[in-house]
């Protein structure tokens, strides 16, 4: 695994040891990235929020989609995850990548997150296929703060798994990477 793009492109990332950890593909990550670039369209005052304040990478487990979103300009980033072999590869890459100052590493369960200390411009949820987490993960990152009508929302699930049923959560994009799926998504006002 390496960053694909940006300040660091090329840079190797450690990635966590055993299977409970699936990494997003170097391959899928560009794609997704190609597609953030633009992502000003889904927004009035044509700006890039990826740019803009905090992301959030839940379910983190190498950080390779946080640390990513810091090399193309993200000015910051936070990393849940519950694993301890993925926090440890995380702070592996936060350090040989020198991000210390920019970063952030969490033992959260996206779930039921700590409160945020703002919200974050995007939030990237890559949790365990078959195990429909992502409802309760936007929810609860939405009732604590992480999420806002703003906020992107990242989210990789098995194509054969269910959208969230969530009121007020708009798909803006979706986009099939062979066993992956990425829903680009808001949740508008009326969540």
């Amino acid at each position: 695994m390496r960053i694909v793009g940006g300040s660091l492109r090329g840079r190797l990332l450690t990635a966590p040891t055993g299977r409970d950890t699936r990494p997003t593909l170097d391959r899928v990550r560009e794609a997704l990235f190609n597609i953030l670039t633009h992502a000003s369209r889904w927004y009035e005052d044509d700006q890039n929020p990826l740019y803009d304040g905090l992301v959030l990478d839940a379910y983190a487990g190498s950080g390779a989609l946080g640390l990513e979103a810091i090399s193309r300009g993200a000015q910051k980033a936070v990393f849940f995850d519950l694993d301890r072999g993925a926090l440890a590869a995380i702070e592996q890459n936060i350090a040989d990548l020198k991000l210390g100052d920019k970063t952030r590493v969490q033992r959260a369960d996206a779930t039921k997150p700590p409160r945020a200390p703002e919200p974050a411009s995007m939030v990237f949820l890559d949790p365990p296929y078959h195990k429909e987490l992502l409802g309760p993960s936007i929810t609860g990152l939405a009732n604590t703060g992480w999420i806002n009508a703003e906020t992107l929302i990242i989210a990789e699930r098995d194509p054969r798994d269910p959208v969230p049923d969530i009121d007020g959560l708009e798909i803006l994009d979706s986009r099939k990477y062979g066993r992956c799926q990425i829903d680009i998504c808001r949740l508008g006002a009326a969540a």
